[in-house]
């Protein structure tokens, strides 16, 4: 009988420098699933990807999936599987649908209580389908996960007042400048997390805003949005002298920022200091600048302090939704062996 299954690993128990060495980008998802389902031993697969999770999700024979998911992760990160495998986790049936429902609830997020997550969820779902890896079983599941993200969201409240990844990013960038009104921002990328942090840093009083990316045409319809100023990859250089806070958020195969870059805008700038957030995964900027002088650089695995602050805020909020998805999860395990 097929099982529902998934093979993962996330920002408790895997460094940034593993992580974004097996990210997945979004172009590359539909053969990353061509080969993960193999039928009859994988039937069904759907990959959730972003900067804090890889996750194989199958239904199929266990054994099989977890042998071809760990070879197809580790592969595509250069690593062996022997490397990798201290990282992973492989939850199966009911364990798993209740991981699925905590994070598309983002109980498990960085971040609890964000919203982002749950969009993320949908477009693996929506790629996964037209790429025509979805059948029955993900398909009644995956829309099951949804209606509990929106039931545990409602009923607990947990995304009022709630801290992002954005927001978060913005914090750090107030404890080096007290005051943003004055400052240059320079975004590096323009999906929706650089447009989230650019909206959280204009309503912190930050409106000196310039935002880069590959394809300047989507930099220019961001920038509208935003009343900021677009511009061009390439000339990240001069952009990167006038910067005092750098949001680096593009989807890039190695750093976009290299050290040599910052050495030379760092001196350009005469000691004026630079924050910048790296929430990029892979990585958008070489980790070696974090000892140049006056140059304050954080990437995503930087953010715990703050994380810390939220989990704790949100106990009783978190305790209650992981009560509902065990229960959901129990309730949707019992319905489809009744049906079976």
């Amino acid at each position: 009988m097929n099982q529902v299954q998934v093979v993962g690993l996330n920002h408790r128990n895997t460094p940034v420098d593993v992580r974004e060495r097996v990210a997945v980008r979004v172009d590359q998802t539909r053969g990353f699933l061509l080969q993960l389902r193999e039928r009859p031993m994988v039937d069904e697969a759907i990959l959730i990807c972003t900067c804090n999770r890889v996750e194989a999700w199958m239904s199929g024979d266990p054994e099989t999936a977890l042998a071809r998911a760990v070879a197809l992760i580790a592969s595509h990160g250069g690593l062996t599987p022997e490397v990798l495998r201290p990282y992973l986790y492989d939850f199966r049936g009911e364990q798993a649908i209740t991981h699925l429902f905590s994070v598309a609830s983002s109980l498990d997020s960085m971040i609890v209580g964000e919203t982002q997550i749950l969009a993320q969820v949908k477009d693996a779902y929506r790629v996964a389908t037209e790429a025509g890896s979805v059948g029955k079983v993900f398909h009644m599941l995956f829309q099951k996960a949804f209606n509990v993200a929106k039931m545990v969201h409602t009923q607990t409240k947990i995304a009022e007042g709630k801290l992002s990844v954005a927001s978060v990013a913005v914090h750090l960038a107030e404890r080096v400048f007290r005051d943003l009104k004055e400052k240059r921002v320079l975004i590096l990328g323009a999906g929706e997390t650089g447009e989230l942090t650019a909206q959280c840093l204009r309503a912190r009083g930050a409106v000196r805003m310039t935002i880069a990316n590959r394809t300047e045409e989507r930099a220019a319809a961001v920038a509208a949005r935003l009343e900021a100023t677009p511009a061009s990859l390439e000339s990240l250089p001069s952009l990167l002298c006038d910067a005092d806070i750098v949001v680096a958020c593009a989807s890039v195969e190695k750093p976009l920022v290299t050290s040599g870059m910052l050495r030379e805008a760092m001196a350009v700038r005469g000691g004026k200091p630079m924050f910048v957030v790296d929430i990029g995964v892979p990585r958008n900027v070489e980790d070696s600048a974090q000892s140049i002088p006056d140059l304050y650089l954080y990437n995503i695995d930087h953010l715990k302090g703050v994380v810390e602050r939220n989990l704790a805020e949100r106990k009783s909020k978190l305790d209650a939704g992981r009560v509902m998805v065990v229960e959901e999860a129990r309730a949707w395990v019992t319905l489809q062996r009744g049906g079976a």
